[in-house]
């Protein structure tokens, strides 16, 4: 698989993901120790590093991961719709997959959209929960707004994707295989119901591949954008509300929110020829577990990673991955985050709850945050 001039450290990290009061602690020996290129107990290799990440990411031979078909045996919807999906794809496919994406995104007016949805908030409010009453419906009414979603459709795909969450996340819960795999169907067929909307996205895609085609892409994209911009704005509120004097509607301030939480923590590539990073030759086939959140704790390329500095210049922050597989709903997170931190700034709202600690790796475990204004 590779060769080294030196040992190798086994990436542990995750099997301790608690207890930390950032994600600069949780990585903080791992870089203190040099070990920015680990073994990953599960295969292959664990990528910390923010230039080795990047390297990587610029690399076209680390390519997409296609899904274990065995290990999915009990959930064949769900491996269809990842088969189908764009992140999991490599090579040519891919390549076209993702151009008609990026295309159909092109017809959307993303500052619009993302005004449009925080206009929905109410002109006050007491005691609501920060994520289930508030950034919930807020990324719901952007992604309906995108896809073309009715009201109804936008509440059966939320909830599908909150059942698929039960076995594709860091924790997966397999007694729940049947209930992910249901929603899994379910999501695809509220994404071919969606195409008949005619929202000038899910029309640009369906002209470019064909009903079938772009329903299997947009219920991937929405199962990987609603949970992530979900856990990501409401992170990154949660950081808001610990720096208040240091807020600003900017896209700087949007980005270090956005890097402190890292909402997409890790991915998943593979090489498809020989690569050499630094004195490590990986070979062909060699899985890479690419630690975004790593990259952006990592304090070479991030100085004191753990601060809250909007006015950062350091390197690229890399919270929704880089390269040919980044992910495609990043100005759509953005766009929607500077909009909350306006609002944030004008009604100066009343957080209350436990702002000081978030673990990406167990989201669901956080204290709830109640916010009124």
């Amino acid at each position: 698989m590779l060769s080294r001039t030196k040992l190798m450290k086994t990436f542990t990290t995750f099997d301790r993901p608690s207890g930390w009061s950032s994600l600069a602690d949780a990585f903080r020996e791992d870089f203190a120790g040099g070990h920015r290129i680990q073994m990953a107990p599960w295969g292959g290799l664990a990528i910390l590093g923010h230039s080795e990440l990047s390297a990587l990411a610029r690399n076209p031979a680390a390519d997409g991961m296609a899904p274990d078909e065995t290990a999915m045996a009990e959930t064949p919807a769900i491996y269809h719709l990842l088969t189908r999906s764009v992140f999991t794809k490599s090579g040519e496919p891919h390549r076209a997959d993702r151009a008609a994406l990026i295309a159909a995104l092109n017809r959307v007016g993303i500052p619009a959209i993302a005004r449009a949805a925080i206009a929905t908030l109410p002109e006050t409010a007491s005691h609501l929960d920060l994520r289930e009453d508030v950034i919930a419906p807020l990324v719901r009414a952007v992604w309906a707004s995108v896809i073309g979603y009715d009201r109804e459709g936008a509440l059966a795909l939320e909830r599908a994707v909150q059942d698929m969450s039960h076995v594709l996340s860091m924790a997966p819960d397999l007694s729940k295989a049947a209930i992910a795999d249901a929603a899994a169907r379910e999501a695809h067929a509220r994404s071919l119901a969606a195409l008949a909307n005619g929202a000038p996205f899910a029309r640009a895609l369906q002209a470019s591949l064909g009903a079938e085609t772009a329903a299997d892409l947009i219920a991937g994209m929405a199962f990987d954008a609603i949970e992530t911009s979900t856990i990501g704005l409401t992170a990154s509120l949660r950081v808001a509300a610990a720096h208040r004097d240091a807020l600003t509607p900017t896209p700087q301030c949007a980005n270090e929110c956005l890097r402190l939480v890292s909402p997409a923590p890790m991915t998943m590539r593979l090489t498809t020829a020989p690569v050499t990073l630094g004195d490590v030759q990986i070979a062909p086939g060699t899985a890479l577990a690419m630690v975004w959140a790593a990259g952006n704790h990592d304090p070479r390329a991030f100085p004191a990673p753990e601060r809250f500095i909007p006015s950062r210049a350091d390197a690229r922050p890399l919270m929704f991955g880089m390269g040919q597989h980044a992910c495609l709903g990043h100005a759509l997170v953005r766009a929607t985050l500077q909009e909350l931190l306006a609002f944030f700034l004008a009604r100066q709202p009343e957080i209350t709850g436990d702002t000081s600690g978030w673990n990406i790796l167990l989201p669901a475990d956080l204290p709830p945050l109640k916010i009124s204004w």
